[in-house]
Formats: C-alpha cells, sequence, structure tokens
C-alpha cells in the first residue's frame, strides 16, 4: 500500500502534472473570453468616419485603460497550424506560434517587426517540453497532431496594439501585443490536456 501512494504522489508531483496545475490557477483567475475576434475589435479599434473620428478614438482609448492590467484567457480551438510537434528521445517539444488570427486581427505574444519573403509575420517560437506519458506509442502521441485536432489554450494580459504594413502588398496587419501567460496544447477529440506551459 506504501508503495502504491508513492507511485500516486510520484505522478502527482510530475513536472507535466505541476505545470498543469500551474495553468489552472492563472485560467481560474483570469475573464474568461468566449471568442477573441471581439475582444481585438474592441481593443484595436477602426476610426474611420471622419465626423465621429475624434468621439470613437477617444472611446476606444477609454477601453484600452477599462481592459488595462486585467488578465485575460480564451480557447483557440482552430489550432493546427499554431502547434509543430517534434519527438525527442521519450519525450516531445511543441512549438507553439504564438500569432493567433481572430477575425483579421492578431493576438499575439509581442509585437512583429519583421517579415518573411512571402510577407510572413516573424515570431519567436514558444517551446513546450514534456515526457511521453507511459505506454503511449509515437504514432499515437503524433495522432491529434496528423489530424488536425489541435486546440490552444491561453491566458494572457494585453499591453498595446501594433501595426505593421504588408510586404509587397498594400494595406496593414494589425493586432494586440500581449503577454502570454500561460498556455495549454489540447487534444480535441478528448478534451484533455498534452502539455501545458507558464511563461
Amino acid at each position: 500500500m506504501r508503495f502504491l501512494w508513492a507511485v500516486v504522489l510520484l505522478l502527482a508531483s510530475s513536472p507535466s502534472a505541476l505545470a498543469g496545475e500551474r495553468f489552472d490557477a492563472l485560467a481560474t483567475g483570469a475573464e474568461r473570453l468566449d471568442a477573441l475576434e471581439p475582444f481585438l475589435t474592441r481593443y484595436v479599434g477602426h476610426c474611420t468616419d471622419v465626423y465621429t473620428r475624434a468621439t470613437c478614438e477617444a472611446n476606444v482609448l477609454a477601453s484600452r485603460r477599462a481592459l488595462s492590467g486585467k488578465t485575460f484567457t480564451v480557447r483557440v480551438t482552430d489550432a493546427a497550424t499554431l502547434v509543430r510537434a517534434e519527438l525527442q528521445g521519450d519525450g516531445f517539444v511543441l512549438l507553439v506560434t504564438p500569432f493567433v488570427d481572430g477575425g483579421g486581427l492578431a493576438l499575439t505574444h509581442g509585437t512583429p517587426a519583421r517579415q518573411d519573403a512571402a510577407g510572413n509575420p516573424l515570431m519567436n517560437l514558444i517551446p513546450i517540453r514534456g515526457k511521453l506519458p507511459p505506454g503511449v506509442m509515437d504514432l499515437e502521441f503524433q495522432g491529434p497532431f496528423r489530424t488536425g485536432a489541435i486546440e490552444l489554450e491561453i491566458v494572457f494580459r494585453p499591453e498595446k496594439s501594433w501595426k505593421l504594413r504588408r510586404r509587397g502588398e498594400g494595406g496593414m496587419m494589425e493586432g494586440v501585443a500581449a503577454r502570454f501567460m500561460a498556455i495549454r496544447v489540447v487534444d480535441a477529440r478528448t478534451g484533455n490536456e498534452i502539455a501545458s506551459r507558464v511563461l
């Protein structure tokens, strides 16, 4: 019996379990967003009417002040293109691209300053490392990544809006630069956590 309890305690205190608990603690204290697009639209604001621009810009600034210092959490249901999985021995690393589209605006970890030759914003990837669960084969682990069944949960704090001129075409890319405080990668087929990290 003592041996069984030792095994249970060891599993409960594993790095993966502790990371999940730390993520839950941050997410519980954050305001949950049902969708990302309305939040980004409210924060960025588009004041194009010359007659109402002054009032519109004042309202946008007031909204940003109201959101300043607050922490939010959002679930990104179509996140397969944002996460790349690499196996490393008996472990893995998930490389997360911190550039989340929300209806033409983006939520980013920090501010994108450069683009590649194709005009895609360049962002530093966020690695999440972990160990393969006992008995889980490589193909089984890769299943949700192969089928695109990946979701993200992000805990973040907005910091400022940004604009970046599109390379090779007209117009601007826009978004909200935030501090990503925690990320959880979820298997959309089961709702189970694959890995998480508090930044």
